[in-house]
């Protein structure tokens, strides 16, 4: 033995492929519950098995077969696949019919088929992007393939928000209607039925408390629960400044623009404005408390003794207490 070979035990060891054989596994999937009425994911099993007798490889496990959007890869059938090939040691391949149904989120899904193919030699092949993961050129093909996929993505969400903006400043709302309205005709992204639902009726009972008696929002939310609508003060907080309820729509995708709403008002824009105002009011004239109270001479003086906060007392009028 030459004195080279006797540190042959100290040299790193590589991945032996061999070992894992030609065992593989297919991921399916679509993006939306809809998508799973039609062909596509038996399509994709289908391509993804001939592919894999093809190519001589055992498909050993499936994956996916369900609606799983790729923008992110934070997926629970695609993530249950990914731990189960890294603990497997006999697994060499993924097999998925496109490299868009593995991943759509880019860099991030470029570097999860690397972090794979350097780590655990595992592969991950396309039915219909046959290329070879371990040229140069094939890993540039990969990584540009998932680029691609975002980039479509991105492209998409961007005509969507363009087609979604136009539907508002026609005065619809293409999303879920807000507490207290129902979409009689829900899915239509023009021609909606927005009307005040039951819940509603009471959320005006609401409005009117706020503004003609000045009740305070946990005296309502309690009234509100007694009639049967169950909130909180969040909750109301968030209807008592959503003009949605006086008929007019805002919108983050339309930063400073006012849209007179096609949908039902509940209540009317004079009202909405006084509840508001007395909001703005209560928010910003605080009930002022007095720390020294003769009647409480212990009062911020007498201490917790476990966290040395200071205690605070109050009055029981109706009890002289």
């Amino acid at each position: 033995m030459s004195t080279l070979e006797r540190f042959n035990s100290f040299a790193p060891k590589g991945i032996d492929k061999q070992a894992k054989g030609q065992n593989a596994v297919i991921y399916t999937r679509v993006s939306h519950v809809s998508q799973e009425d039609n062909t596509s994911l038996e399509s994709q099993k289908s391509e993804c098995e001939r592919y894999a007798i093809r190519k001589g490889y055992n498909v050993v496990a499936y994956f996916g077969g369900t609606y799983e959007s790729a923008k992110t890869d934070d997926r629970k059938e695609f993530n249950k696949m990914i731990q189960y090939v890294k603990k497997s040691r006999n697994v060499a391949y993924i097999i998925v019919y496109s490299y868009e149904r593995f991943s759509r989120s880019g860099i991030s899904g470029a570097k999860i088929v690397q972090d794979l193919m350097m780590e655990h030699g595992i592969m991950t092949l396309a039915a219909s992007q046959d290329l070879d993961p371990t040229t140069a050129a094939g890993q540039l093909q990969q990584n540009m393939l998932f680029i691609f996929g975002k980039m479509d993505n991105d492209m998409r969400r961007d005509k969507t928000t363009t087609g979604m903006r136009e539907v508002i400043r026609k005065g619809y709302f293409p999303f879920n209607p807000p507490i207290g309205y129902t979409n009689l005709n829900k899915g239509r992204a023009v021609d909606q039925t927005i009307v005040v639902n039951a819940e509603g009726a009471l959320l005006r009972k609401a409005f009117l408390w706020k503004a003609n008696e000045n009740m305070e929002n946990a005296t309502i939310v309690r009234k509100l629960n007694d009639l049967g609508l169950k909130t909180n003060e969040k909750t109301l907080g968030h209807v008592f400044s959503n003009p949605f309820y006086c008929g007019i729509i805002v919108s983050r995708l339309l930063p400073g623009e006012i849209i007179e709403g096609n949908h039902e008002a509940m209540i009317s824009k004079e009202l909405f404005l006084k509840v508001n105002n007395i909001v703005e009011e209560n928010r910003h004239h605080p009930v002022s408390h007095n720390d020294d109270d003769q009647n409480l001479p212990l009062k911020r003086f007498m201490r917790c003794g476990k966290c040395d906060t200071p205690m605070t007392g109050y009055l029981v009028r109706k009890k002289g207490l």
